[in-house]
C-alpha cells in the first residue's frame, strides 16, 4: 500500500512508481515489489509487462540480498525478457545499467555488486496510463 492512500484511492500511477523507486533505492526490494504489484494488478495495456519486469528486478535483488543466487538469476531472466522490448528510459526509468548487468550475469557464475538504484525522472512519466479503479 502506498503511504497516504487508502484502499479506495484512485491514486495516480506515478505515486506508486515513485514510491517503489524510493524503496528500491534504499534496498527495500520486497517492499518495492509490493508497491509495484499493487499498481500492476490495476494497470491495463501494453505497459503492464514493463511494470512486471520492474517487479522481477526487485524480487531478484531481494533474492540476491538473501543469498539466493539461483532465485535472483531466475527473476532477472524474466525481467530482461519483459523489459527488452522497451526503450532504456521508458517511463523516465533508466534500466540501461540493469539490462547490461543481466547480460553479464548470464555468463558469470558469481554475482558481485548490483547496479544500484534505478534512476527516475518523474517528469518523463506518462500521464495516460490505463488503470482500473481499485
Amino acid at each position: 500500500m502506498v503511504e497516504g492512500f487508502d484502499e479506495d484511492s484512485t491514486a495516480e500511477p506515478l505515486a506508486f512508481v515513485a514510491e517503489g523507486i524510493r524503496l528500491f533505492s534504499i534496498g527495500h526490494y520486497f517492499e518495492a515489489h509490493d508497491v509495484w504489484e499493487e499498481l500492476w494488478q490495476r494497470l491495463r495495456g501494453p505497459d503492464r509487462l514493463y511494470l512486471q519486469g520492474l517487479i522481477h528486478i526487485a524480487v531478484g535483488a531481494y533474492h540476491h540480498a538473501n543469498g539466493n543466487l539461483r532465485g535472483a538469476r531466475s527473476q532477472w531472466g524474466k525481467a530482461r525478457r519483459k523489459i527488452a522490448p522497451y526503450p532504456p528510459c521508458h517511463w523516465g526509468i533508466d534500466t540501461g545499467d540493469w539490462m547490461r548487468f543481466f547480460e553479464q550475469v548470464e555468463s558469470r557464475p558469481e554475482i558481485s555488486d548490483l547496479p544500484g538504484a534505478l534512476r527516475f525522472e518523474s517528469a518523463r512519466f506518462p500521464t495516460d496510463l490505463s488503470v482500473a479503479q481499485a
